[in-house]
């Protein structure tokens, strides 16, 4: 939690700017607006450096990883992850730009509700009529069918319920 409160506050005064002055953010500063530049080198390609940082703690340093399991487990990997949410809400990395802006990223971004809700709908009724735990080729089906069926029922039940609640408000 204090973490996220740092990270929000090290965005604001780092990324930001006055909207209506163009100068720093101050108490006092009522809009703010990203800053045109993006912000410091670090946190303008934050994603590409955490997630390089990442996979050299991940892959490189895998004994170093095991003396300090704990360390990594409560915190350790806190900066990594920092860099890497503050380059991607700057919006300007490569990665942010190319990768998480893609349309099956975003595709995936706007079903993530619904996989998380059906998830287990679908697996007891598959289960249940086809049985899970001696059927490998079911069980590789799943994700594939999760998303399907977590997209139909966003773009089928979700989004029209939402249009339709967003309309009944503004009438």
């Amino acid at each position: 939690f204090v973490a996220g409160v740092a990270a929000a506050r090290l965005f604001i005064l780092v990324a930001m700017v006055d909207a209506e002055t163009r100068g720093p953010v101050l108490a006092d500063s009522r809009l703010l607006a990203l800053r045109e530049d993006g912000g410091p080198f670090p946190l303008r390609y934050g994603c590409v450096l955490g997630y390089a940082l990442y996979a050299a703690l991940l892959f490189a340093a895998t004994t170093l990883i095991g003396k300090f399991y704990y360390f990594f487990h409560n915190g350790g990997m806190l900066p990594v992850m920092l860099l890497v949410l503050l380059g991607a809400a700057i919006g300007k990395d490569p990665l942010t730009v190319w990768v998480f802006r893609s349309k099956p990223l975003l595709v995936l971004g706007r079903i993530s509700y619904m996989q998380y809700l059906m998830q287990h709908v679908l697996q007891g009724w598959i289960s249940k009529n086809f049985g899970w735990t001696d059927n490998g080729a079911i069980q590789a089906g799943f994700v594939p069918c999760l998303v399907l069926f977590s997209y139909c029922c966003q773009r089928w039940v979700e989004r029209p319920y939402t249009e339709y609640q967003r309309w009944k408000q503004e009438k």
